[in-house]
């Protein structure tokens, strides 16, 4: 699995009333013997719920802006691992504290059957117009207007990624899981940029294409 992840914002508001935000993000589950890894599933052993951005920015002062799947995260294999989730916070109140307790940073989500590992998590903090990387986990002071971001890990696949279907990756790459430059590089699997219907298909070669370490961007 792709992990989870604890983040809380303490502080005073504007009226200099207390507050503390806690979310828990739970990381999509990996590629199964017969089906694809669920995309942001919740976890099997506690209720995690979803809360929605209306609610977090009437009720803090925080501004989500940005909530949503990282393409090309999840672990490719013959059932692909499930997508990372990307969410951003910008900081409203005059300062705060910002707590991190995250995984899979350093060991990633890995594939079995030969599947693919999934992508590692990552925090990244906006402060003074500079992109900072913070670690797994850590304690800080967060200032106004300042935007932290956190990415899950992306979950790993099932069996050889020369085994999927052709048609499964086409799907991935029209409903924007799978970008077109992945499909033929992790799958041998060549779609239309514009429509992402297929193409042809190589991905019968022994062994299947080799892995991607890229970190998504954006």
């Amino acid at each position: 699995m792709g992990g989870d992840t604890g983040i809380s914002f303490g502080g005073y508001d504007a009226e200099r009333r207390p507050f503390v935000f806690l979310k828990f993000l739970f990381g999509s589950w990996g590629g199964r013997p017969t089906k694809d890894g669920i995309d942001a599933a919740a976890s099997a052993v506690v209720n995690f719920s979803n809360n929605p951005i209306e609610i977090v920015e009437a009720e803090y002062p925080l501004r989500i802006e940005r909530y949503g799947y990282v393409p090309d995260s999840g672990g490719a294999g013959k059932f692909r691992g499930g997508l990372a989730l990307i969410r951003q916070y910008r900081f409203l109140a005059e300062e705060g504290v910002l707590q991190l307790r995250t995984d899979r940073r350093a060991h990633v989500p890995y594939g079995l059957q030969g599947g693919r590992s999934g992508t590692p998590s990552m925090n990244l903090l906006w402060r003074d117009s500079e992109e900072r990387d913070l670690p797994a986990k850590c304690r800080l002071t967060i200032r106004q207007g300042e935007v932290f971001r956190h990415v899950l890990g992306g979950a790993g696949g099932w069996g050889n990624p020369a085994e999927r279907d052709p048609t499964r990756v086409a799907h991935d790459v029209a409903e924007g899981k799978l970008s077109a430059e992945y499909a033929p590089r992790e799958y041998g699997v060549a779609t239309d940029p514009v429509t992402g219907e297929l193409e042809c298909s190589l991905n019968q070669a022994a062994g299947g294409p080799e892995p991607s370490r890229a970190l998504p961007e954006g």
